[in-house]
C-alpha cells in the first residue's frame, strides 16, 4: 500500500512538472507573444465586460458603457502588453510615441466596436451581449497585429 502511494505521488509530481514545463514553453517559447497577448486580453476583456455590464444595467446605454469598459481594458492592456507581452523598454520621448500609437489603434477600435454594437443590436436585432462578444473577437485580432507590428515593434518606436 505504501508503494502505491509513493508511485502515485511520483506520477502526480511528474505530471505537474510536465504541465509546468508546457506552460513555460507556451509563455516563453516561440508563441510567447500570442500566448501572453491572449492572457492579457482575457483580463482586459473581463475588466471591459464587467464595467460594460454594470454601466449598461444602470441605464448608461451601450455607447457610454462600451467607451467606459473599453477604456478601462485599454489601461490594463497598455501596462501588461508593454511590460510583459512585448517587453518594451522604451522610455521618454519614444515611450510617448508608443502611447500615442497605442491610443490611436484603440480609439479606432473603440469607434468601430461602438458602431458595430449599435449596428448589430439596433439594425439586426442581436442581443447586446452577443454583439459585444462578436465585436470583441474581431477587435482582438486587429489589436494584436497593430501592437506587434506598429506599437511595440522593437526599434520602430
Amino acid at each position: 500500500m505504501l508503494d502505491r502511494k509513493l508511485l502515485f505521488k511520483r506520477r502526480e509530481e511528474k505530471n505537474m512538472k510536465s504541465l509546468t514545463d508546457l506552460i513555460k514553453k507556451i509563455l516563453n517559447g516561440k508563441f510567447r507573444h500570442i500566448s501572453r497577448f491572449s492572457l492579457v486580453g482575457v483580463s482586459n476583456t473581463l475588466i471591459d465586460f464587467l464595467v460594460f455590464t454594470i454601466l449598461n444595467s444602470l441605464g448608461a446605454g451601450s455607447a457610454v458603457s462600451q467607451a467606459a469598459g473599453y477604456g478601462c481594458g485599454v489601461v490594463n492592456s497598455f501596462i501588461f502588453n508593454k511590460k510583459w507581452t512585448f517587453q518594451d523598454k522604451t522610455t521618454g520621448k519614444k515611450n510617448v510615441q508608443g502611447v500615442m500609437k497605442f491610443l490611436t489603434i484603440n480609439l479606432i477600435i473603440l469607434l468601430l466596436t461602438t458602431l458595430a454594437i449599435d449596428l448589430l443590436t439596433d439594425n439586426m436585432g442581436i442581443n447586446v451581449y452577443i454583439s459585444k462578444v462578436l465585436v470583441t473577437l474581431l477587435a482582438q485580432v486587429i489589436n494584436f497585429l497593430g501592437y506587434k507590428l506598429w506599437v511595440f515593434h522593437p526599434g520602430k518606436n
